[in-house]
């Protein structure tokens, strides 16, 4: 998913040729394809509201200094984390820190952790977790 954004925010293409592209490539499970696909219909839904999110939590930052690959993690996470809760906060922030390290590099991966608790934080009642829990296993 994550190359599916990079291919649409760099090569002019829709999300859903990109997501197709990565899917032909790819060859991968029925019930992958329909989370990605999912994923994919909820990002274009909710792309906005994730950007204000996201560039509200930017400490320091501003959002033209976010790469693309970060801001597709930053996403990506936010996007399990509000608006997929059958994903708990703590592994959606756990997995958008390893696509990090990844795709792109440790200091990538604690600036995604940094952001994302931090929406975790001020979001802890909508998202239904416990700051006390989620402190205790943040990433380095």
């Amino acid at each position: 998913m994550v190359q599916a954004l990079y291919a649409s925010a760099l090569g002019g293409k829709s999300l859903d040729e990109a997501v197709s592209e990565q899917i032909e490539r790819r060859g991968p499970t029925n019930s992958t394809i329909e989370y990605v696909e999912k994923l994919s219909r909820e990002l274009q839904r909710v792309r906005a509201e994730l950007d204000k999110e996201i560039d509200a939590a930017l400490t320091g930052w501003s959002p033209e200094r976010v790469g693309v690959v970060e801001r597709a993690i930053l996403r990506l996470g936010l996007l399990e984390m509000i608006y997929l809760p059958e994903t708990p906060a703590k592994v959606a922030i756990s997995e958008a820190v390893d696509l990090a390290k990844t795709y792109s590099s440790d200091d990538a991966a604690r600036f995604v952790n940094g952001v994302l608790d931090h929406i975790l934080k001020e979001h802890e009642t909508q998202i239904g977790e416990s700051v006390d829990e989620s402190a205790g296993e943040k990433h380095a």
